[in-house]
């Protein structure tokens, strides 16, 4: 019963995430600075990257998204690999593409401590940082960001897909590190 759940909610965050990325086009992957602009164009909002600054400390953040009213924003880890970069993002896209908001009340008024001065707390409409997988929210955004690698490859390299391809992603174990 509960791998049965599980493998339900997998599959309910893979189609939400293919839902949100219908229409969009790219040419490579891993470029997640374009993926971003193509998902801006889409949702008629502006999506920054910015690189984190280093907050220092085990529980520092390594990707943040604030969504502010007029625009939203991703905040990376600045020294890390680029794999690790586009994982990163990659997660903190799952949060708005799920619709994520945040459940800590208290992270935005921590948030401003980086953000530039001016900043109006009442201004940032969502807050997310992670730094643990604790919650199902960080886990889902986890899991569904592995997802949006496999979805940004098919994107970049869009045709037909054989039987046995899709067999295999069928039946393939959920989590599998397909390179990209």
């Amino acid at each position: 019963m509960f791998n049965r759940r599980y493998a339900q909610k997998e599959a309910q965050l893979r189609r939400r995430c293919e839902e949100q990325l219908r229409g969009i086009e790219i040419s490579d992957p891993s470029a997640v600075d374009e993926v971003c602009h193509q998902l801006a164009l889409k949702r008629g909002r502006p999506l920054y990257l910015h690189e984190l600054p280093d907050l220092g400390g085990v529980n520092a953040p390594c990707g943040l998204m604030i969504a502010f009213d007029v625009g939203d924003h991703i905040f990376h880890l600045a020294a890390t690999s680029q794999r690790h970069r586009a994982q990163i993002v990659r997660h903190e896209l799952a949060h708005l593409l799920l619709g994520h908001t945040s459940e800590n009340t208290g992270i935005v008024e921590s948030l401003l401590t980086i953000m530039p001065q001016g900043v109006a707390p009442e201004a940032v409409l969502t807050a997310l940082g992670r730094t643990s997988y604790d919650s199902e929210t960080e886990y889902d955004a986890e899991l569904a960001a592995s997802y949006l690698g496999d979805l940004f490859e098919d994107l970049a390299h869009p045709g037909p897909t054989d039987a046995m391809t899709r067999l295999d992603d069928a039946l393939g174990h959920p989590r599998r590190n397909r390179r990209s």
